[in-house]
């Protein structure tokens, strides 16, 4: 008994000292201190997925896209599994270790002898450096496994962890685990070393947001042939010392800040929480410090909210608040009226830094000056221009919630999201370029991005790990959809006297604005809003604001007239040499600006009653134009007009007589017959000098002086504008744009406009009473999403060289707004 006692002990033992080893496994040789590893479940399908890729093959000559294909280990291997880990090497500087299952024709020699191989020992193990061309790695056999390095250093480390068996961080190996098996690229990321990480890639800026932002994060990377996905999880071991972890036992809630998020801005970040009194207790642990010292004040106002929002726009950051029970939350708040904009008013608000100081980390510094409510939105801004561009975009509906885009890309999101990150692909692609280093920023200068709109980042907190989904998606466009967005607005201290002007801006090669104010004063405006100066000058100006360029020299100045002075002021605001010139003689018309051949040799027209004085840039009298009165006063300016060869002048007299000159001021046409002439300017239509009487007839004046009369119906009041082959009228409530008539809403319009730009037609006409702006094209369509707010005629043109046009035009009696057309 004894001896069968001691044999079944002796066996226990002998099994408990015999039990084999577990094999080593692709994670059991992960660098202890890599920080980003691809996990690769098929290499071949991987390669596909790019190749397919629309932004992979539009942008293939990335640094980011040619280093992988550049990775010899990666070409040559035979093995669809493996794991590419980046490790710190020095500051800003990663290593690559790639892990597989072995394959000997990674360090033999090829067929053609274009490798060679060397031997290095190390610890009993043998270190394959092998060349090939430009490139250099090292391999080693661990057990069964190839390890391959651009770093020898990482190779001997691999070495030392696994005879020291240093064991795998246990949320990477969760990650690891999570990851699916059946897609073929997956990335883990440490989470804790993320801000190194963004630091490597794009050291000009840092973002404190990411210092600690998750244990490892884990997530699938799709590529489809128009889109790029990403679903996974971040693993959080100590979630109350993590970014992440201030969303700790909250439910997200339904993310609403794109109903007001202009299509225009950059983005916007949005946070959500069913408990406000929880996230406090988080937030005071991510600020360090007792949840007593943070002040109680605004507990109520949280407690009614749902969702904190920052919408990143062009000018400046605004702060959003979605609340549950609006009529409470403005109680609370308790704002001083502070004027209106479009009807929705806007109020002071007193603590004005509150939020930044309660929110950090999730709201930066931040002015909360100001505030307006819409249904259940309250909307923060440090200034009223701020606001008023929110409310612009949300009365017109240019905003993320009603692009069909924001909605396609969205739907691949949950509804709910403790956190919401979209982005604009023009913004991503800028912000990489600014932080890029500096010998990567041409290329991602011209990386193309056309056809993708945002990209959106959710992440979903749960338990002990956050949920994160991510999309950039192609939007395949369905015919041919026009939206038109105020992107921004300029108030100025008085009310606008006349209409806002777009003019060259010789140095960013875009428009800025010139506007004057009932105090005389004019303003030049950038392309953003910002104003560049403002210039005190001596009355009214009459008509537009035009430009010559002086010296010849690709910079333009500003050329105007008051009733009695001529200026002609710089870029800056500075009077240029010689000018202003003063009359003594009242002024009667707006200047006439004439460039013959389009070479800059410039004729500038003065009418005194009926007096004309003919200059050079330089303010001189021109000797060589001989025609110098009229018999009665001008009723216009003279208007040049080119048939053919040959240069026409018109002159418009009170009497009726129209007086047809050549350059040097002799008659060129002899008018058979005098008309009673309406104050509608000399078009050029169907070559000849076409305008209308003053009972509203259409008159048509012939090269030869022949005029005919033909009636169009058209009221005695009527407008005319056209080119040589499209003719504009505005007679009542009737605009009729190439004999095709549409019936407007009774109101009080402006006259017709006409625009010929990139050889398009746009019309304008703003009706002032309804305070609406109509855009059609040639055909009399009107645009889509159009008629938008404005109370003036408008100025159209491509401010900023993009594909899109823009147009200004006064909003309130003091603001000035500026649309884009997308």
């Amino acid at each position: 008994m004894k001896k069968i006692v001691v044999i079944l002990l002796s066996t226990i033992v002998l099994a408990c000292n015999t039990t084999a080893e577990k094999p080593n496994t692709l994670i059991d040789y992960i660098p202890k201190d890599a920080q980003v590893i691809l996990k690769i479940n098929d290499l071949e399908q991987t390669k596909n997925m790019l190749r397919d890729n629309d932004f992979y093959k539009k942008n293939k000559d990335l640094t980011l896209f040619t280093y992988f294909k550049s990775l010899p280990v990666l070409d040559q291997i035979n093995q669809s599994k493996g794991l590419l880990c980046f490790s710190p090497i020095g500051k800003n500087d990663f290593e690559y270790t790639y892990i597989s299952k072995f394959d000997p024709l990674i360090i033999g020699k090829d067929s053609l002898n274009q490798r060679t191989i060397e031997t290095i020992n190390y610890s009993n193990k043998i270190i394959h450096k092998v060349i090939s061309g430009e490139h250099i790695f090292y391999a080693t056999k661990q057990d069964s496994l190839l390890i391959a390095s651009s770093s020898q250093i990482l190779i001997e480390n691999a070495i030392r962890q696994r005879e020291n068996k240093i064991p795998v961080q246990e949320d990477l190996i969760k990650a690891y685990e999570v990851s699916d098996s059946k897609n073929p690229l997956a990335v883990l990321a440490n989470g804790k070393e993320l801000k190194e990480i963004q630091n490597s890639l794009l050291p000009n800026n840092s973002l404190s947001a990411l210092s600690n932002f998750s244990g490892w994060i884990s997530v699938d990377a799709k590529l489809e042939q128009n889109a790029i996905y990403i679903d996974g999880i971040a693993i959080e071991k100590d979630s109350l010392s993590t970014t992440i972890g201030v969303f700790d036992n909250t439910i997200a809630q339904e993310n609403q800040i794109a109903k007001i998020t202009p299509i225009t801005a950059n983005g916007f970040i949005s946070y959500t929480y069913d408990d406000f009194y929880i996230l406090k207790k988080n937030l005071a642990l991510a600020q360090d410090r007792e949840i007593e010292n943070i002040p109680d004040d605004l507990d109520e106002l949280f407690s009614g909210v749902s969702e904190i929002g920052m919408i990143f726009t062009e000018n400046e950051n605004v702060v959003t608040l979605t609340s549950l029970v609006p009529e409470n939350t403005l109680e609370q708040l308790a704002g001083a009226p502070s004027g209106a904009y479009r009807n929705i008013d806007i109020f002071s608000y007193n603590e004005t830094t509150t939020f930044s100081g309660l929110l950090k980390p999730l709201i930066p510094e931040f002015e909360a000056k100001f505030y307006f409510s819409y249904e259940n939105q309250i909307v923060f801004a440090s200034s009223k221009n701020g606001l008023q561009t929110i409310i612009a975009n949300i009365l017109n509906k240019t905003v993320l919630q009603e692009q069909t885009y924001y909605s396609n890309t969205l739907e691949k999101l949950s509804d709910e999201s403790s956190v919401l990150m979209v982005g604009t692909a023009k913004h991503i692609k800028d912000y990489i370029t600014n932080n890029a280093e500096e010998s990567k920023q041409k290329q991602w200068t011209e990386a193309k991005t056309n056809g993708y709109q945002i990209g959106a980042l959710q992440i979903i907190k749960e338990n002990n790990f956050a949920h994160i989904h991510g999309v950039l998606q192609k939007n395949i466009a369905k015919g041919s959809a026009t939206s038109v967005t105020q992107t921004t607005s300029t108030t100025l201290e008085n009310k606008i006297l006349n209409t806002p002007t777009l003019v060259q801006n010789h140095r960013t090669k875009g428009m800025d604005i010139a506007v004057q104010d009932v105090d005389n004063n004019l303003y030049l405006i950038s392309d953003k809003g910002t104003i560049f100066w403002k210039k005190q000058i001596n009355g009214a100006i009459m008509g537009d604001v035009q430009q010559i360029d002086i010296y010849k020299n690709g910079r333009y100045q500003l050329l105007f007239n008051t009733e009695n002075t001529l200026y002609l002021v710089d870029r800056d605001g500075k009077d240029v040499t010689s000018y202003p010139k003063k009359f003594e003689k009242a002024i009667t018309q707006p200047l006439s600006l004439f460039d013959y051949d389009k070479n800059k040799r410039y004729r500038i027209l003065i009418t005194q009653g009926n007096e004309i004085t003919m200059l050079d840039a330089e303010g001189k009298v021109v000797t060589g134009f001989g025609f110098k009165a009229t018999e009665t006063n001008l009723i216009l300016p003279p208007k040049h007009i080119r048939i053919g060869s040959k240069d026409y002048i018109l002159i418009s007299e009170e009497n009726g007589k129209l007086n047809i000159l050549d350059r040097l001021g002799r008659t060129r046409v002899d008018v058979k017959q005098n008309v009673d002439f309406s104050k509608n300017q000399w078009q050029q239509y169907q070559n000849k000098f076409t305008s209308t009487a003053k009972d509203g007839k259409l008159i048509q004046v012939q090269t030869d002086g022949s005029v005919t009369l033909v009636d169009k119906e058209l009221s005695a009041n009527s407008s005319l504008v056209s080119t040589n082959k499209t003719l504009v009228t505005f007679s009542e409530n009737k605009l009729s744009i190439k004999e095709k008539t549409l019936e407007l809403d009774f109101g009080v319009y402006t006259e017709p406009q006409i625009f010929y730009i990139n050889n398009k037609i746009y019309v304008s006409i703003t009706d002032k009473q309804s305070k609406k702006v109509y855009l059609y094209d040639s055909n009399a369509e009107l645009f889509p999403n159009f008629p938008v707010y404005g109370n003036s005629i408008i100025s159209l043109g491509n401010i900023d060289k993009d594909k899109n046009l823009e147009f200004v035009v006064q909003g309130e009696e003091n603001s000035v707004l500026i649309y884009q057309i997308n």
